[in-house]
């Protein structure tokens, strides 16, 4: 699936840069990427939009090609500067999201900042849930365990598995799978 090649412009996405959000308008391009997990349909205004995340990695992988309402083209590290300034954890959300996808994931949105994304299992997008919510850390820095039994609650209240995606120092990403046990005497 991310694996495709994309050798025409029939599969580029065309969308807009606007007041820090990346649309386009509906079409059989934007449909294509819609059923692969990339952007969020609104019906009202007839266009797609992609979260932040989503456009860095489109835009990455040549699947996009933005403009800015100038009509001048919008590239990728101009587009993550502008976003940087909205989103604090942006690239270490990119990095997370970027190895998902490249690991053949569907990855959408998550709950809150914390548990940042929901990720689908492979080939089950749009026929099942997403089975995992996966939160992102630092390597080296502190977690109190309060949070992560916090977020082992709304995993276990959703019926999803909690993955924690460790992002070290080179910008490499190690993911574990978070239980909780209870102990019966």
């Amino acid at each position: 699936m991310d694996r495709e090649k994309i050798n025409s412009t029939d599969r580029i996405i065309q969308a807009t840069y606007l007041n820090g959000r990346v649309a386009s308008p509906l079409s059989s391009v934007t449909e294509y990427y819609l059923r692969r997990g990339y952007g969020t349909r609104d019906e009202a205004k007839k266009i797609i939009e992609y979260s932040p995340v989503e456009a860095l990695y489109l835009l990455e992988t040549g699947r996009m090609k933005l403009n800015n309402i100038q009509g001048e083209e919008v590239y990728f590290n101009q587009l993550l500067e502008e976003l940087s300034f909205k989103e604090q954890n942006l690239w270490r959300d990119y990095i997370v999201y970027r190895d998902l996808r490249k690991r053949n994931y569907v990855v959408r949105d998550g709950f809150s900042s914390e548990l940042r994304f929901r990720v689908f299992e492979r080939g089950e997008y749009l026929e099942k849930p997403a089975k995992y919510l996966v939160a992102i850390v630092y390597e080296g820095r502190d977690l109190p365990i309060q949070k992560l039994v916090e977020w082992l609650e709304v995993c276990r209240n959703n019926k999803k598995e909690l993955v924690l995606a460790v992002v070290d120092r080179r910008n490499e990403v190690v993911y574990y799978t978070v239980k909780m046990v209870d102990l019966v005497p």
